[in-house]
């Protein structure tokens, strides 16, 4: 264990011009405890001011069923817990003086309220609503009116239409023996059919007041996907709102009978919110999990499984967002009231690295020796600015922020890079430029003219070839007394084998019937399915999809892996009415060359 006198030497990097000055970690080792023993994430700790004396404690909710409460690296007092906790937060109850908060404790379903760390008051999640056709299907069980089989039938009949289950008939429906099933059955027909709900998360929320002591309300998640505001005495219930998802994370910003807002996480990766009692239709979608949430001011930061890190605004907004080296593992609100408001989020990553953020600007960082189960920042004794870390071993650390640490000179350091000040090497300007300059500002005009002029003998020239094209049957479309027909060729596959996908358009004002293709191509090369395609109708503005099948072969009837230069033409005829007139067209399909040259470059 060591003291305040062993200052730590952590150092991060300062962004100046040499980039090999250096500059001392702003944060101080205070206390570490090698042996403390601590089984908790950051959900299960808070540092509270447990008796009101101004001497704020470190209090947690530990793995072990017992709730810890430790001042400077020593354990202070102990209690036990009736279950594993899953979540720890406090609330001041009443106007009392002096002002001592009401610890809370959630455990399955019950929530165990802690005054002056000694056992107040248990308050119990309402149990999720069961379905009504599951409820008869048990009370048919206990009165033996309905077979074991049949109930096992109904029971996958109605998973299958998506009901949620209760665990009881769940664990039904994972036992295959016959003679355990019946067993199972007859040990709880008797009971009702209630399922309690498991609290998965829990924070507080100012009633009236803004005041950090003020009185305040506990707002509870569910497994049962509710979220529950308690009235500040923690026995009843004020507000309770149905969410899509399972809660995972939830913070509380405003005041509960003024305007309130509550940010939830859930297990699918979306984020709801909620205002003044009522369910929000906006939803902020994640790219993976949630893992960590925490609020400052009007915005909120979220840390995710992939690494990233988000500000949304409270609206929704999406502000900024960063990817860090490795996995988030802890994620805290940074606030500090000095000579100037200081904000900003604490990221802890699994390589052991704890960094502090103000918005984008990475500030500092400190190290330590394993990864991070739990962190917490605020006052801790009579420092406001402490950092509590508890590693994976069950270490517990304490650092303090030196009360001369310039946070917003580092941040302003942690910009841009150096080079960007130095000025580009610009070669002067030569007489050939200088030249050239001149000569174009004096003949600017004639210069734009013969611009023009090129570029209207451009266009005429591709009118012209256009033109040409058409005429000689080569175009995309051919053209008929009242009828316009649109030939697009498309090749599938690399090969050897591909196929021609055709699309016939009709751009004319009367149908076209009788239409006929033909395919021209090297017997040698190719095998066709169908070489000559009859098509009855088209529409005007109509379509019609029609694919060929094209193989490559060589003389021998073997796969051809070939790089020549191959053609397949298409002749289309048909018969307008009764004129004879049979016009033709023979679009290049360069594409289907191109599927042969594709399976094997040329050598």
């Amino acid at each position: 264990m060591t003291t305040s006198e062993d200052i730590e030497k952590d150092v991060v990097p300062a962004a100046d011009a040499s980039s090999k000055k250096i500059a001392k970690s702003p944060w101080l080792s205070a206390y570490h405890n090698s042996v403390a023993g601590i089984k908790a994430g950051s959900s299960c700790m808070q540092l509270v001011d447990v008796y009101g004396d101004g001497d704020a404690k470190l209090v947690v909710a530990d793995g072990d069923q017992r709730l810890k409460m430790y001042k400077g690296s020593a354990l202070h007092g102990e209690q036990a817990i009736l279950g594993v906790p899953s979540a720890l937060s406090y609330f001041y109850s009443d106007n009392n003086r002096p002002r001592i908060p009401a610890i809370a404790v959630a455990s399955g379903p019950y929530i165990f309220i802690y005054r002056n760390f000694r056992p107040h008051y248990k308050f119990t999640v309402p149990s999720i609503e069961m379905d009504a056709q599951e409820t008869k299907l048990w009370e048919a069980l206990a009165k033996c009116t309905i077979e074991v089989p049949d109930a096992l039938a109904q029971l996958l009949t109605m998973r299958g239409l998506g009901i949620r289950l209760s665990e009881r008939s769940r664990g039904l429906l994972a036992i295959d023996n016959i003679e355990e099933q019946a067993e199972y059955v007859s040990r709880f027909m008797d009971d009702p059919l209630i399922e309690r709900s498991c609290v998965t998360c829990m924070t507080s929320i100012n009633k009236n007041m803004d005041d950090k002591d003020a009185v305040s309300c506990l707002v509870v998640a569910s497994e049962g996907c509710m979220v529950y505001v308690l009235d500040p005495q923690g026995t009843s219930l004020i507000q309770q709102i149905k969410v899509p998802g399972v809660p995972v994370e939830i913070v509380a910003v405003g005041l509960l009978e003024v305007e309130c807002r509550l940010v939830i996480t859930t297990r699918n990766g979306s984020v709801y919110m909620i205002k003044n009692g009522e369910l929000l239709k906006s939803v902020i979608e994640l790219e993976s999990p949630a893992c960590g949430l925490v609020q400052l001011e009007k915005s909120i930061v979220i840390a995710s499984m992939s690494r990233k890190l988000t500000s949304y605004h409270l609206k929704g907004k999406k502000n900024w967002s960063l990817t860090m080296s490795d996995d988030i593992v802890a994620l805290e609100a940074f606030s500090l009231r000095r000579t100037k408001d200081t904000r900003g989020v604490l990221v802890a990553l699994r390589n052991g690295e704890v960094t502090l953020y103000n918005e984008k600007v990475k500030v500092c960082t400190l190290s330590t020796e394993t990864v991070l189960t739990g962190m917490r920042f605020g006052q801790y004794g009579r420092e406001e600015a402490s950092l509590v870390l508890v590693q994976k071993s069950g270490a517990l650390s304490l650092k303090i922020l030196k009360r001369t640490a310039s946070l917003e000179a580092i941040s302003e350091a942690a910009g841009p890079p150096p080079e960007q000040d130095i000025p580009l090497n610009i070669p002067k300007k030569t007489t050939l430029y200088v030249e050239q300059t001149q000569r174009e500002r004096d003949h600017a005009t004639e210069m734009h003219r013969h611009f023009q002029r090129d570029l209207c003998k451009l266009r005429l020239t591709t009118a012209r070839a256009y033109v040409k094209i058409i005429k000689d049957g080569q175009g995309p479309v051919s053209y008929s007394t009242g009828a316009a027909i649109r030939l697009n060729a498309q090749v599938q596959g690399i090969g050897p084998f591909f196929r021609i996908k055709l699309n016939v358009q009709n751009a004319g004002t009367k149908a076209v019937t009788d239409i006929t293709v033909a395919f021209h191509y090297d017997h040698e090369l190719y095998r066709v399915q169908q070489s000559l395609l009859l098509i009855p109708l088209v529409i005007p503005v109509g379509f019609g999809h029609h694919y060929i099948a094209f193989s490559l072969f060589d003389a021998y009837g073997l796969l051809c892996f070939t790089s020549r230069m191959c053609n397949i033409s298409m002749l289309l005829t048909w018969r307008a009415s009764r004129s004879s007139a049979l016009p033709t067209m023979c679009p290049s399909s360069y594409a289907a060359r191109r599927a042969a040259s594709r399976w094997f470059p040329p050598w």
